[in-house]
C-alpha cells in the first residue's frame, strides 16, 4: 500500500502545484502553506507504533493522513493520541483506464486543455458557464484524478461521469494505464458505478496544538528519534 500511496501523492501534489514530497522513514511530508494546514504527513504504514510516534509530534498546523484497511480503529487511535480526526474518511481508489466508461452529452461543450503533466476537462453550458470540470496529473503510467466538480445547477445529469471519461481517455492517449484518486464519501458512489475499486481508507487528523510527548519536535519524530 505504501507504493500506491507514493504514486497517488506524486500526482496529487502536481495537481495542487506543490513541491515534491519529502520522504522520511515512515512518512511523506508535503508542504502546503495553507492557514491551519502548513504541512501534511502521509504515513507509509498503519503500524500502531508508527502511527503513535507520528501523532506524538503533530502540532496545530500539521495534518496526518493514514492509509489503512481499518479506518475506524485508526481514527480512534489518533483521537486517543490527542489529535482531531475528521469525521469523513476518504477512499483511495484505482481503475484500469482502458476499461473506463466513456459517457457523452450533446447538451454541453467539451473543452480540453493541457499544461505539462496536467490535463483539464471542462463542460460548458449553452451560456458559456462551466457546468462541470476536473483535472488529472500524468505521472508515468498513472493518472491521478483531482478536483472533479459539478455546478449545483447542473447536477444529476451525469456530467461527473462525462468529465471522468474524458480525463481517462486523454490519460490513455498519453500512455497512462492506471487511474488513482482520493474519493470523498459522496464521490465513492459515483466512482464505483464507473468501475473504480476501493483500495484503502484514508483517515486524516489535525494536530491539537499541544506539545505532545516529544515537545512538538516534528523533525525528531520523522527521523524516528
Amino acid at each position: 500500500m505504501d507504493e500506491l500511496l507514493r504514486r497517488w501523492v506524486a500526482g496529487w501534489r502536481l495537481c495542487r502545484g506543490l513541491e515534491p514530497a519529502i520522504e522520511h522513514d515512515d512518512a511523506l511530508a508535503v508542504v502546503l502553506r495553507l492557514p491551519g494546514r502548513d504541512r501534511e504527513l502521509f504515513a507509509l504504514t498503519d503500524d500502531p507504533a508508527v502511527v503513535d510516534r507520528l501523532a506524538s509530534g503533530l502540532v496545530a498546523d500539521v495534518w496526518l493522513t493514514v492509509t489503512t484497511q481499518y479506518g475506524d480503529q485508526v481514527a480512534r487511535r489518533l483521537a486517543d493520541a490527542g489529535l482531531a480526526p475528521f469525521a469523513e474518511q476518504k477512499m483511495l481508489m484505482t481503475i484500469a483506464l482502458p476499461d473506463h466508461p466513456q459517457p457523452s452529452t450533446a447538451l454541453y461543450e467539451l473543452e480540453l486543455s493541457t499544461d505539462g503533466p496536467l490535463e483539464y476537462v471542462r463542460l460548458l453550458a449553452a451560456d458559456g458557464t462551466v457546468a462541470a470540470r476536473g483535472m488529472t496529473a500524468i505521472v508515468g503510467k498513472d493518472a491521478v484524478m483531482h478536483d472533479i466538480q459539478t455546478d449545483p445547477a447542473h447536477r444529476r445529469r451525469g456530467l461527473g461521469s462525462v468529465v471522468m471519461g474524458a480525463l481517462s481517455r486523454r490519460a490513455v492517449e498519453r500512455g497512462a494505464s492506471r487511474g488513482l484518486l482520493m474519493a470523498t464519501a459522496e464521490g465513492v458512489h459515483l466512482y464505483r458505478k464507473l468501475g473504480w475499486l476501493p483500495e484503502a481508507t484514508m483517515v486524516t487528523a489535525k494536530g491539537s496544538g499541544g506539545a505532545g510527548a516529544v515537545g512538538g519536535d516534528l523533525g525528531a519524530v520523522l527521523a524516528g528519534r
